[in-house]
């Protein structure tokens, strides 16, 4: 049967100063009053059962989690003893659907990802998911079609098309690295390549053979999932748990299996997709709310005095944020901190978070 995991242990650093240790990425709220893991669990309950719905999260988040979705089984939220990456997050969640549903299919997906509309998705899922059942050494990924030459995200070079139900699907020749402008510009005009959304479909023992596969060397994360296969439901399976995850190198999936992997199909995401990943996403999101000179207002006030191009997101709606000759920087500001940068530095935004952490400012982390 077809499960779906979702992963909700990062931080989102490049979203600070509202996405904290304290409150993560997933736990923000972007449209409404709802937070992207409550869309997100919105958005799957039309793919399956919430008896078929797990999340995987960290021992910092575990709490705010399950009092933000009360009426969730508790027994399905997993909480890793260490945090190291995705590659461990995703091969522990496959040991442990594996020995509830030893034919499991699973759709692993992010919990901070702006998607509409849900129908759609759900459609592009099974279609992956059938896909999986009929070749159960596939790994299929879901692939976003470029808006523009981004360098915040991974690629994924497509190649030979087949049809998959009514679907187009493609073999995938590479996954690329986030590139830098020139090759991002190649990519976008080449029209063979798509974002990489970290979305994916297989089943369960399928990807726990890759990662034996691949991860069997010492600390590899094969041979200690294996460990933890062997104490589930055994008085040892906490024990064991903790000490592989203490020995497991960081490392995602994309680096362990996908990038090694044969067998691997792309399918093309009919919906809309916004990873909100750095503040700039918010131009793409909120694009029709700009002002004449390019300035977005999010949940604020603002006055705009010779400045273009300037995105500004104050939690407090009565504040008011002036701007007097600037151009193309963000503003962000919550109670206790604010954020002032240029867009081109975006991507630095997130050495904020690890000098205060170098610094032990836990008050702003």
């Amino acid at each position: 049967m077809l499960h779906t995991v979702i992963l909700a242990g990062g931080t989102g650093t490049r979203l600070w100063p509202a996405s904290r240790i304290a409150k993560p990425k997933h736990l923000l709220s972007f449209e409404g009053q709802q937070t992207l893991l409550q869309a997100t669990l919105e958005r799957v309950a039309h793919l399956v059962p919430p008896d078929r719905t797990w999340i995987v999260t960290s021992k910092a988040q575990a709490a705010q989690i399950a009092a933000l979705i009360p009426h969730f089984d508790i027994r399905h939220i997993w909480v890793e003893p260490e945090t190291r990456n995705t590659a461990a997050s995703i091969g522990w969640a496959a040991v442990k659907l594996r020995h509830i549903d030893p034919d499991a299919v699973m759709a692993v997906l992010p919990a901070d990802h702006i998607i509409k509309p849900a129908s759609t998705f759900c459609k592009t899922i099974q279609c992956a998911a059938d896909q999986v059942t009929n070749c159960p050494q596939t790994l299929v990924t879901i692939g976003v079609k470029p808006t523009f030459p981004a360098t915040t995200y991974g690629y994924i070079q497509r190649g030979p098309a087949f049809k998959i139900q009514k679907h187009t699907g493609y073999g995938v020749l590479q996954f690329c690295e986030k590139p830098k402008q020139e090759i991002a510009e190649k990519f976008y005009h080449s029209g063979e390549y798509y974002w990489n959304a970290g979305i994916f479909v297989w089943k369960a023992e399928r990807i726990l053979y890759l990662l034996r596969r691949y991860e069997q060397s010492l600390g590899g994360i094969g041979k200690l999932l294996d460990n933890i296969a062997k104490a589930l439901g055994t008085p040892e399976e906490n024990i064991v748990t903790e000490e592989a995850f203490q020995k497991m190198k960081s490392i995602s999936i994309d680096y362990a299996v996908m990038e090694r992997a044969e067998n691997v199909a792309v399918l093309e995401a009919a919906f809309e997709w916004n990873d909100v990943g750095t503040w700039t996403a918010l131009d793409r999101l909120y694009a029709d709310q700009k002002d004449k000179q390019g300035n977005l207002a999010v949940a604020s006030q603002v006055l705009a005095i010779d400045s273009a191009g300037c995105t500004v997101r104050c939690d407090d709606p009565e504040h008011l944020v002036a701007l007097v000759g600037l151009e193309n920087v963000v503003v962000i500001q919550t109670a206790d901190a604010t954020l002032i940068a240029r867009k081109d530095q975006e991507e630095s935004v997130r050495r904020i978070a690890e000098e205060l952490k170098n610094r032990k400012e836990t008050r702003w982390s």
